[in-house]
């Protein structure tokens, strides 16, 4: 429990309530939990090369999944202290490796979609697995996401991404601050127990942006659901590329916006 336990700090809060007439009625100092957000510095062979906003722990879950979506190769690595005291995790690659990175670029930063598709297929090619799951199945698997996220019932805080089988069995779940640092150290840790990607679905637990599409396709999971909207960038990545996309899946409705046979 030590990542739930250094995921959460305690502050004080003043939390208030309105009467019925808009006028405030309850002020409340009371302890409260909120989600930790730190650095985690990312060097290669001792030089530093990227740091990361996230929340602590599963720290070399969250870089092998980096890697991998970013094309590079895994590494034997290990974690330290930085020189200002923050966490970091050196990869025995050379700094070469990251410069210049190809980081991915999301909302607003004005790449063409186009381009970004192209600069994808250079580095990953259709999901192979014909992996079909039933739509009850999907339709459940926010909910059992939701149930195992520890450190969002206390916090609301925090996103969160999981692996299932076609069954439904989550065999992985993490949170984190970031929707795409939590898919990565789900990734991460699929990676590094051997986990067969075309046999598994990806739960997340926010919306469905590029990035996510991109690290499902990198690391090619037939299959992401998730209980909010994708973007239009999102579906024309999963279409190109076999994804079968589920987004709004709350309940017993959901929508699929790519690669429907996926779904029976």
């Amino acid at each position: 429990m030590l990542a739930a336990v250094t995921a959460i700090k305690h502050v004080m809060i003043d939390r208030l309530a309105l009467s019925g007439q808009g006028e405030l009625e309850v002020r409340q100092r009371e302890l409260d939990h909120v989600v930790v957000e730190a650095p985690l510095a990312i060097s290669a062979r001792g030089q530093r090369v990227l740091t990361v906003m996230r929340t602590p722990g599963d720290d070399q879950e969250l870089v092998a999944g980096l890697l991998h979506a970013e094309g590079l190769p895994s590494a034997p690595m290990r974690e330290a202290e930085g020189p200002s005291g923050e966490a970091s995790v050196d990869v025995d690659l050379p700094p070469s490796s990251f410069a210049p990175r190809s980081v991915t670029s999301v909302s607003g930063c004005g790449v063409c979609g186009r381009q970004t598709i192209a600069d994808l297929e250079r580095k990953a090619s259709s999901v192979a697995s014909d992996l079909m799951v039933p739509a009850h199945v999907i339709a459940s698997l926010p909910a059992r996401l939701r149930e195992h996220q520890a450190v969002f019932a206390l916090t609301g805080g925090l996103h969160g991404a999981a692996l299932a089988t076609p069954a439904g069995e989550l065999v992985v779940v993490r949170e984190d601050v970031g929707r795409h640092n939590a898919v990565d150290k789900v990734v991460g840790w699929a990676l590094a127990t051997g986990q067969a990607a075309g046999q598994l679905v990806l739960v997340v637990s926010g919306r469905l942006g590029y990035e996510i599409a991109q690290k499902a396709v990198a690391w090619g999971v037939p299959i992401v659901v998730s209980v909010s909207a994708p973007s239009s960038l999102a579906i024309e990545v999963a279409e190109r590329f076999r994804v079968a996309l589920c987004g709004f899946t709350r309940g017993d409705r959901f929508n699929v916006y790519s690669h429907g046979w996926r779904i029976e």
